[in-house]
């Protein structure tokens, strides 16, 4: 559960970083880990971390350069006094530097450069790390495990988003009237074009969260202003007879 958790965790932050509601769902995660145990169970508990984190899918890479690229610079600062004549050598090695040699590096590790004459044994202290994330991914990492989120929102998604804010108000609406977690309602709802599409794409979710037996397209009285995602919508309900 701990290796579930982590990408859970992970996974949140990433949300709370870039903005990304917990209620918009996102087309994918991505995880990468180097272990085969923690694989196996990240396979395991997929469901969960799906939806934990309110993602479509799942995708298992082989290594982190699939979602991340490091570029190193020397830190003339620190080598330029100690190498002298040989800093020009050392920085052309160091700007050849692959993903992994560096993130190795980052992580603690010594490496051997091997300069000619002379031998430089590098440190995290001796690079300047530039991170680059790759296909616009959103990326953490944490010991084994690197996670990364598919920030990209297509309509559907952002109409999905849009009917679980809409169910949430409805739900604490329920609340608000008193309402048995079992009784029926009928709705009635208004907004734009847009937000009845999302309404009627995805009727099903939205009726069976809120156990509402109707809806219909209109501004009734009483009906309560509330955001549905990036959009203003006016909401009303009423307990049903079929209740």
């Amino acid at each position: 559960m701990s290796v579930a958790r982590a990408a859970v965790s992970l996974g949140r932050a990433l949300r709370s970083l870039h903005g990304l509601k917990t209620r918009q769902p996102l087309r994918a995660l991505h995880l990468v880990t180097m272990d085969p145990a923690e694989k196996r169970i990240l396979v395991e508990m997929e469901d969960i971390i799906k939806d934990e984190l309110n993602v479509k899918d799942v995708v298992y890479r082989e290594d982190e350069e699939d979602l991340v690229r490091y570029r190193a610079q020397p830190n003339y600062r620190r080598l330029g006094s100690q190498l002298g004549k040989d800093m020009k050598a050392a920085a052309e090695k160091i700007r050849a530097l692959r993903s992994r040699e560096i993130r190795s590096v980052v992580d603690g590790s010594t490496l051997e450069l091997d300069l000619g004459v002379r031998t430089l044994d590098l440190t995290a202290d001796d690079l300047i790390v530039a991170r680059e994330e790759k296909e616009n991914l959103k990326v953490l990492n944490q010991g084994s495990l690197t996670v990364a989120l598919d920030p990209e929102l297509t309509e559907e998604l952002i109409q999905e988003g849009a009917v679980r804010d809409l169910v949430r108000t409805i739900q604490n609406l329920r609340k608000e009237k008193g309402l048995e977690v079992t009784d029926r309602i009928s709705l009635s709802l208004s907004g734009s074009d847009s937000l009845r599409q999302a309404v009627e794409r995805f009727e099903d979710h939205l009726m069976a969260e809120t156990l509402a037996v109707s809806w219909d397209w209109r501004k009734a009285d009483g009906a309560v202003a509330v955001r549905c995602g990036d959009e203003r919508c006016a909401v009303a309900l009423e307990k049903s007879g079929d209740s």
